[in-house]
């Protein structure tokens, strides 16, 4: 006997005894009969309406009209069956019958409201989390939750269901139902291919039942059960049927979404080619108007120029020929870094020999700088693509003195192994970075417009690979102007080739 059942039969009691007490007094003072009588009926309405089913409102009736007539009816303690005792009995069994049907009906109303209250908060709540969602996975696993807690049943999700082959369907177990090895079956891919290519709901008696998830003819995949369709009861297929469309629209958003941000970044991607094509053929044209105009005045005049002229023309070819191969090699690991399908080619290699070769090749360019090195006594092997490195080296010692204004301009270099990562330290004396183009060091998408556009024809490209470089290696890049004078740039390199 459950509890409920218990806490029907003691309300019962309990209004039956109090209604019995009543009719005692009434009987005694004679306020007749018919008083008795609806005394009586509010008894058994109120017990109907209380309690669930016909039972104990019958129950109460038959007993309170034979328990009356035996203790307080004259003969006391005796039956008298009188003409009023059928009528009486007559008339609490036909509100018995009466008021069962208004409260069943009343509570039927009650339940269909509170269900559809429920049916709306539960609506409400999966819109809002599903369509709030923008990541598919996430999507996905809010959607088999709730399935999973409403129908206590094994859910798969395929999402990229192709013609043919294994497919890798999303899981979440239930205890006591099937496990992943049930839904990676060719009987089960049969079915789900087949309900994602006729876009309707299949069900079959050996391998349960496929729901496809669709909206405007477009399907995004296909929920599949161990279950049959009978086995649904009207308020789970109701829940099942909201649970896809709600995915659904999800999906359908998040590929909007998607969308539109793939046509944003193609847009901005356009948008900064344009720029930098526009800077850089600026950038190109005056080294190359400079060599053409030099080689001609030495092919033209060669003769009639002393040599001192022409040793300076040469060397000023050299050194414009030298900016361009350098503009080069910057466009070129540009393109080699920021292609989706390239993977940087890493390798151990000592930090003290790669600065050396950096310095090396700086001293041909400018040897009257003075470089002081500072670095660790144990040798450091760092994982890196040695060219690049060596470019983002090149690029920021070149910066320092083609900066520094005609100044004198040394440069100190310090490494420092720090935890799990290197640190670099590029420091010169020259005049510092203009604190209004500091934000965008580092960037290239200077446009002509830009009124901070560096005057000394160049673009700013080899310090945006520098940064670029540094994060493919999964490092940091950073510049400022040092309190005593001068400008710092500073990077980092993880010890591990997995950061």
């Amino acid at each position: 006997m459950n509890k409920k059942r218990v806490k029907n039969i003691i309300f019962s009691f309990c209004i039956l005894c109090g209604t019995l007490l009543i009719c005692e007094v009434l009987y005694r003072n004679n306020f007749g009969y018919q008083n008795i009588n609806i005394v009586m009926a509010m008894a058994i309405f109120i017990i109907t309406a209380v309690t669930e089913g016909y039972i104990y409102g019958v129950s109460s009736a038959i007993i309170g009209v034979f328990t009356y007539d035996f203790l307080i009816t004259s003969p006391r303690f005796g039956f008298s069956f009188t003409v009023n005792f059928p009528v009486t009995l007559i008339v609490l069994l036909l509100v018995v019958f009466t008021s069962s049907i208004i409260t069943t009906s009343i509570k039927s109303q009650a339940e269909q409201a509170r269900q559809k209250c429920q049916h709306a908060e539960l609506l409400y709540s999966i819109n809002r989390k599903l369509l709030s969602t923008r990541d598919l996975h996430t999507i996905i696993r809010y959607s088999m939750d709730y399935l999973k807690d409403e129908l206590m049943h094994s859910v798969a999700f395929f999402e990229d269901i192709k013609p043919d082959g294994k497919l890798n369907p999303y899981f979440v177990y239930v205890k006591d139902d099937v496990g992943i090895e049930y839904f990676i079956k060719e009987e089960i891919f049969y079915f789900v291919r087949l309900a994602a290519d006729k876009q309707k709901a299949l069900g079959d008696k050996d391998y349960g039942y496929f729901l496809p998830i669709m909206t405007q003819n477009v399907t995004y995949g296909v929920f599949a059960f161990s279950f049959k369709e009978k086995d649904l009861s009207k308020k789970q297929r109701m829940f099942l049927e909201l649970i896809a469309e709600q995915t659904a629209q999800a999906f359908r958003m998040y590929r909007l979404v998607a969308e539109q941000q793939e046509t944003k970044v193609m847009m901005e991607t356009e948008k900064v080619k344009n720029s930098f094509l526009r800077s850089i053929s600026h950038d190109l044209r005056t080294p190359l108007t400079s060599i053409i105009g030099a080689s001609s005045t030495l092919l033209e005049e060669g003769n009639k120029i002393p040599y001192e002229v022409q040793a300076k023309l040469a060397e000023g070819i050299q050194n414009d020929s030298q900016w361009l191969l350098n503009m080069i090699e910057n466009i070129l690991s540009i393109t080699k870094v920021q292609n989706n399908g390239m993977v940087i080619d890493k390798s151990e290699e000592i930090v003290e020999e790669v600065i050396e070769g950096v310095i090396l090749t700086f001293r041909k360019r400018f040897p009257n700088t003075k470089i002081t090195v500072n670095q660790p006594d144990n040798v450091i092997l760092l994982p890196i693509d040695i060219m690049l490195i060596s470019q983002v080296l090149t690029n920021i010692l070149e910066n320092t003195q083609r900066h520094a204004g005609g100044q004198r301009s040394d440069v100190t270099i310090e490494v420092k192994e720090e935890d799990d990562f290197v640190r670099f330290l590029i420091a010169d004396t020259g005049p510092g970075i203009d604190p209004k183009i500091l934000p965008m060091l580092f960037n290239f998408t200077v446009t002509p417009e830009n009124p901070y556009k560096d005057s000394t024809r160049n673009l700013g490209i080899g310090l945006s690979i520098c940064k670029t470089i540094i994060r493919a290696h999964g490092g940091e890049i950073y510049a400022n102007n040092r309190p005593e004078g001068g400008a710092q740039f500073m990077f980092t390199i993880p010890l591990c080739s997995e950061k």
